[in-house]
């Protein structure tokens, strides 16, 4: 499928089918992209542990499961807890990796000659901030962006998925043999969508022209309507959320399987005539 496609297709699934597996080569092939996605000087700090529903212990489930996630959590046969390991950064495995990069001829043009600057300039510079590099913001965006390579692969192979909340470190650092480097990012549900592929219709975002700016901040970068109906013609946007058969369909899943009305919070209980 065109990615245009994909990204315009894709949408966050809260409803699987429960009954049919996730097939191990498929998720091979997102943790695959995720790997392969762009990264600071080659140190690929993005982690992933897989986790199969049904070979999962009760307590790991409670541990892992986020405030706003009951109907993933009910019908999902896999999860993915995406991480940050703080070590990816640590300098002597950096360097490393920068002169792997040197190596394969990816930065400079006289491999040892690159090496040297990489030694002499970055090694004294790395090895004074790496701590510090490791837990700012450019390296989540990484993991941002291996999570979204991963998306777009298990989309393009029918799979459904959807981000939730972090899991505290403290509560599945044990249970999953976390390291103490490491920083958990998001849970990933993973399965097949029992819901339609449209999910009622593409979720709305905030307008373009308040987002995003061109050469300062509230100079709007101006839509061109001729894109626009481009990227409509490409299926990259389509009609925006809600169809007028979603609440049928919401409706629909609930009874089929079987699961109440409520949003997972502590306390909060649906109110009379929602279940």
């Amino acid at each position: 499928m065109e990615v245009k496609r994909v990204i315009g297709n894709r949408r966050s699934i809260r409803y699987y089918l429960p009954f049919r597996p996730v097939e191990r080569w498929k998720v091979q092939k997102m943790l695959q992209a995720a790997r392969l996605a762009s990264c600071v000087g080659n140190v690929t700090v993005a982690r992933a542990i897989v986790i199969w529903k049904d070979q999962a212990s009760p307590e790991l489930i409670k541990a892992i499961t986020p405030p706003l996630g009951y109907q993933q959590m009910q019908t999902a046969p896999c999860f993915i807890l995406w991480y940050h390991d703080k070590m990816s950064y640590e300098v002597n495995k950096w360097i490393d990796d920068l002169k792997n990069l040197a190596e394969q001829r990816r930065i400079g043009e006289d491999v040892e000659a690159t090496k040297a600057i990489i030694e002499r300039n970055l090694r004294p510079a790395f090895g004074a901030a790496w701590e510090q590099m490791a837990v700012a913001p450019l390296a989540f965006m990484d993991v941002g962006q291996a999570v979204a390579q991963a998306t777009f692969v298990a989309w393009d192979e029918g799979l459904g998925t959807c981000l939730m909340s972090s899991p505290r470190l403290e509560q599945i650092g044990k249970l999953l043999n976390l390291p103490e480097t490491a920083i958990p990012v998001c849970l990933m549900s993973v399965g097949y969508p029992a819901e339609s592929w449209e999910a009622g219709g593409q979720t709305s975002k905030h307008p373009f022209e308040e987002i995003f700016f061109e050469m300062q901040h509230g100079k709007p970068f101006e839509e061109d309507s001729q894109v626009v109906e481009e990227m409509k013609q490409e299926g990259m946007l389509q009609e925006p959320a809600p169809l007028p058969w979603r609440d049928a369909e919401l409706k629909y899943l609930s009874h089929a399987l079987n699961l109440e009305w409520q949003l997972a919070i502590p306390g909060l209980a649906p109110r009379e005539g929602e279940g």
